[in-house]
C-alpha cells in the first residue's frame, strides 16, 4: 500500500444460498459484471480493499485472490491469471464480469459450487503436439513433447490411470482426430503437451496454461493491438467442462511453478481446436520456451524433461485428489 491510502476490511457473511438472494449484477459497458464485495459474501471470503477501492483482497484459509482496476491479470492462490474481461472500477466498487465469477473465480476458490461433482479420473489422454510434417515451433518441439509425453505416461501408469498417446512416434494427427482419440476411449481429462517459442527473443520463459474460452468471452490474443473479439457466441463440447478444466490448469500450472520454480506466464483463455471438441476436461500446456537461451539448454537434457513430465504427472494426479476431496466436503 502508498502512503496516503486507506484499506478497508470485512469479513463477508455468507450469502444465502437461494440463487434469487445472490450476487446482484449490474450492466457496464453491455457485460454483465458483478461487485467483488458481493462476490466475496457469495463465496464467504474476507474482503480487503485498498487504493480507494481499486484494489481488492478476498481471502479465507488457503485461499487469496487479488485485483486491480482496469487489469485483466489478477493473482489467485499465488498464480497469474487472466479473466475474460477486465476488472471495471465503477460507483458501486470493483467489479469483476459475471462470466469470470462463474467460470474463473468460483472453479478455483470454490471448487464444488456451483456444478455436479465428478469422478475422480481414471483415463488419461496426454496429447504430444505436433508430429509427422508438423513440426511445431520447431523440429525440436514435437521430438521434446513426444518425449515428455512417454515420461508422464510413465509415471500415470505406475499410480494406477489408464494412459493413452495421441501419438506415439512421429506421425501427424490432425486437430480433430486428437479430440476423437480421448472421446472414443472416454477419457477423464486431456493435456496437450507443448513448447512456446518467440522469434528475436532469448530471453522470454516460463510456463503457460490455457483452457477452452467459455462461451461469449474472448480468447487472450483477442486483447492484442489491433485485434478484434474471437468471443464465440455457440458452445463448444468442451465448454460443457468448462468448470473441470480450469481447476485441471490450476494444478498442472502449480506443478510447473512449485516444482520447477518455472516463470509464471498465467493461465490464460484460447479458442485451441485440439480442446473444442472434448468430451472431457482438457488443457494445453506450453511448458517452456524453445527460443529462450537458459531454458532451452533446460529442456535438451532428458532430466529436466523428466522433470516437466513429473511436474504434468502429479498436476493431474492433484486434481483427481481435489475432485475426490471436494465431492466429499461439498465445498
Amino acid at each position: 500500500m502508498r502512503p496516503g491510502e486507506s484499506s478497508r476490511v470485512e469479513t463477508a457473511p455468507a450469502a444465502p444460498s437461494s440463487p434469487a438472494n445472490g450476487p446482484t449484477f449490474v450492466h457496464l459497458g453491455g457485460i454483465e459484471y458483478v461487485r467483488l464485495i458481493d462476490v466475496a459474501r457469495a463465496l464467504e471470503l474476507s474482503f480487503t480493499s485498498a487504493n480507494q477501492g481499486r484494489q481488492v483482497t478476498l481471502t479465507a484459509p488457503g485461499l487469496s485472490a487479488g485485483f486491480s482496476g482496469e487489469a485483466r491479470e489478477c493473482v489467485i492462490n499465488r498464480q497469474r491469471v487472466f479473466l475474460g474481461e477486465p476488472a471495471v472500477f465503477s460507483g458501486q466498487g470493483l467489479c469483476v464480469s459475471r462470466l469470470d465469477f462463474e467460470k474463473c473465480l468460483i472453479p478455483l476458490l470454490r471448487p464444488s459450487r456451483g456444478v455436479a461433482p465428478l469422478p475422480a479420473p481414471r483415463i488419461v489422454v496426454l496429447d504430444p503436439g505436433h508430429g509427422g510434417k508438423d513440426t511445431g515451433t520447431s523440429v525440436s518441439e514435437k521430438i521434446y513433447a513426444l518425449d515428455v509425453a512417454r515420461r508422464a505416461k510413465a509415471l500415470l501408469d505406475a499410480a494406477g490411470y489408464r494412459v493413452i498417446l495421441t501419438r506415439d512416434s512421429d506421425v501427424f494427427v490432425d486437430l480433430p482426430q486428437r479430440a476423437a482419440i480421448a472421446n472414443v476411449n472416454r477419457a477423464d481429462v486431456f493435456v496437450s503437451l507443448h513448447f512456446n517459442a518467440l522469434p528475436r527473443d532469448t530471453r522470454t520463459s516460463g510456463v503457460e496454461v490455457f483452457s477452452f474460452a467459455p462461451q461469449f468471452q474472448r480468447s487472450a490474443n483477442a486483447w492484442s493491438a489491433m485485434r478484434r473479439s474471437d468471443a464465440e457466441t455457440f458452445a463448444s463440447p468442451v465448454n460443457r467442462f468448462d468448470h473441470f478444466s480450469v481447476i485441471l490448469a490450476s494444478a498442472v500450472h502449480r506443478r510447473f511453478l512449485d516444482d520447477l520454480k518455472s516463470y509464471d506466464r498465467g493461465k490464460k483463455l484460447a479458442h485451441w481446436g485440439v480442446l473444442r471438441p472434448l468430451n472431457c476436461p482438457g488443457i494445453l500446456v506450453e511448458c517452456g520456451f524453445l527460443t529462450s537461451e537458459v531454458e532451452a539448454r533446460l529442456i535438451a537434457t532428458p532430466s529436466h524433461r523428466q522433470r516437466i513430465a513429473q511436474a504434468v504427472a502429479q498436476g493431474i494426479m492433484d486434481y483427481a485428489g481435489l475432485l475426490g476431496r471436494t465431492s466429499q466436503s461439498g465445498r
